[in-house]
């Protein structure tokens, strides 16, 4: 029955409504033959009231119930016979290459270069929702952990997972790195991306040969480099965990790995991508999404399947013929029925027609529009009255309940309501929420509240969604101010429909402004290229070693 049926259950109403139909028609009639005969005798009755107009009254009372009964019967929503569906999606893809060699052991990022980068990239597949990823591990080779696919929460766990030095040959080999990831992504038109994580110290391989053929086919490097200039010895740490000694070389010495900037800067111009610095406080990783975005999509395979075809408009379109019908046939024989009931009755059938689907409206939607009209006329507690209602069910009525505590100074609770959609994002999405949106507020309200360090993750999360926020980005450069310098978060603009405007505040008087930041952050960044140019080379190979490290 479920296979014929989208509701079964409306069949049990579609048979209740037949039985009281018969059971009200036979205790009508038999009123009516009471009342008749109360003042009319039984010869005066017959030409009174012919039988063949109880035969009429009959007829129509079977058409009116038969129609009742295929209406309940449409909203069963029969299902026969199947259609083939097809769906196709259309996504970028992005290969994150990982270093695992010995030297992503070193402690010059806190705390070790591997867990750093083990970290910045479960923000970036964070960050690439609805894309397709995999996974490349190398040292001295290169092997693949998680093929290409839309499964990011599985590429995560295997990210994780990667642990430095487990790898059958040690050493560091960009090239391979690159083959790989460009052999994976080969499969896939237009421009694609590699996020390739490494400290550079590559001591095998042509790395810019390989990295002039992925050019060529299309894939453009974004590399971070992780570990500093000066660098720092290799741990060598026992099975409690505790430095028992660091890795020497062949010559006895003690190992000190350094990052291969300028080597790795030089792979990213090759293929036109781009090179960043890995540092703590994961401003990188929304540059990194932001260049993955320029990658153009491709169509995922094909995917078919089959699905009942819905029928509920034949039962629908015979409950209209049948309420026609009965408007025609007269109730007395040979006299038509009078025009104004006729006309009466298709009025009547015709608004209820009309107002069928606002009748079956979701008193979801009626409590949001009246919070929305509550809040357009400034009266932010009645619209939290109306958000309330609907908080339980609907992510915009969590959404703008939060907007109306904010909007009444109510910080503690806003921050509840914005935190509350951040932990599902996906059902918000659903729900017609933004992502980024519900961070940002949440991190206006933990800003109120003068929480600044968890106000700065807000913001940063907003910017791993939609990295070209730029308020968003100047509210987390006012968060990291001190505090003499800080003045309130800027106001955010939105254009939903269904729900008010983020009550974010707007800048105080002798403030930052936007510009301000911009320039801030544009200086800092020229000042760290001026330094990237000054700095030699280290670290990229060895040369006249004669020999291959293991690190």
């Amino acid at each position: 029955m479920s296979g014929l049926f989208r509701d079964p259950l409306m069949l049990g109403a579609a048979a209740a409504a037949a039985v009281l139909a018969a059971l009200l028609a036979a205790w009508g009639e038999g009123r009516r033959r009471r009342f008749i005969d109360s003042f009319a005798t039984a010869a005066l009755s017959g030409r009174l009231f012919p039988a063949e107009a109880a035969a009429a009254r009959r007829r129509n009372a079977l058409l009116r119930s038969s129609a009742l009964v295929l209406v309940l019967v449409a909203l069963a929503a029969p299902q026969w016979g199947v259609e083939l569906i097809e769906s196709k999606a259309k996504t970028s893809q992005a290969v994150l290459a990982v270093d695992v060699s010995t030297s992503m052991l070193a402690e010059d990022v806190k705390p070790n270069r591997l867990e750093r980068t083990k970290a910045a990239l479960s923000l970036v597949l964070d960050g690439m929702a609805g894309q397709r990823a995999g996974v490349v591990a190398f040292a001295g080779d290169a092997f693949i952990q998680c093929p290409m696919t839309t499964d990011l929460a599985a590429a995560r766990a295997l990210v994780r997972r990667l642990e430095a030095g487990k790898l059958p040959r040690q050493g560091t080999s960009l090239a391979r790195a690159i083959e790989k990831g460009s052999a994976m992504l080969a499969r896939y038109p237009g421009r694609k991306a590699m996020v390739l994580v490494t400290d550079g110290e590559d001591r095998t391989g042509d790395a810019v040969a390989a990295a002039r053929s992925a050019a060529e086919a299309g894939v453009s490097l974004v590399i971070l480099g992780v570990g500093t200039l000066e660098g720092a010895p290799i741990p060598l740490k026992d099975a409690e965990g505790r430095t028992v000694g660091y890795k020497k070389d062949r010559s006895g010495q003690t190992v000190v790995s350094r990052l291969g900037e300028s080597g790795l800067a030089q792979l990213a111009a090759l293929t036109r991508g781009a090179y960043w610095r890995l540092t703590n406080d994961d401003s990188d990783v929304a540059a990194v999404l932001l260049e993955l975005s320029k990658a153009e999509g491709s169509e995922a395979a094909s995917s078919a399947g089959t699905r009942y075809k819905n029928r509920y408009r034949v039962p629908l379109c015979a409950a209209v013929l049948l309420l026609l019908l009965e408007m025609v046939l007269p109730e007395v024989p040979r006299r038509r029925r009078p025009a104004p009931a006729a006309a009466k009755a298709a009025l009547t059938l015709a608004a209820v027609l009309l107002l069928a689907p606002a009748a079956s409206a979701e008193p979801t939607e009626w409590s949001l529009w009246r919070g929305n009209r509550a809040w357009t006329h400034g009266d932010p507690g009645e619209a939290l009255k109306q958000y309330q209602k609907t908080a339980e069910s609907s992510a915009r009525g969590r959404f703008n309940a939060g907007a109306s505590r904010y909007a009444l100074g109510d910080h503690e609770g806003a921050e509840h309501s914005f935190s509350a959609l951040t932990e599902d994002l996906a059902a918000a999405a659903g729900d017609g929420v933004k992502g980024n949106d519900a961070y940002y507020n949440l991190g206006n309200s933990l800003f109120r509240r003068q929480r600044l360090p968890e106000a700065a993750e807000a913001y940063k999360r907003c910017l791993l969604i939609d990295p070209s926020d730029e308020d968003c980005r100047h509210n987390l450069v006012l968060a990291q101010r001190p505090q003499k310098q800080r003045p309130q978060p800027d106001k955010k603009k939105d254009d939903k429909k269904d729900q008010p405007p983020p009550p974010s505040p707007k800048p105080q008087s002798g403030g930052m402004s936007k510009e301000d930041a911009e320039r801030i952050l544009q200086a800092v960044s020229e000042r760290e290229k001026e330094a990237r140019r000054r700095q030699p080379m280290k670290g990229s190979e060895k040369e006249g070693s004669g020999q291959e490290d293991d690190w």
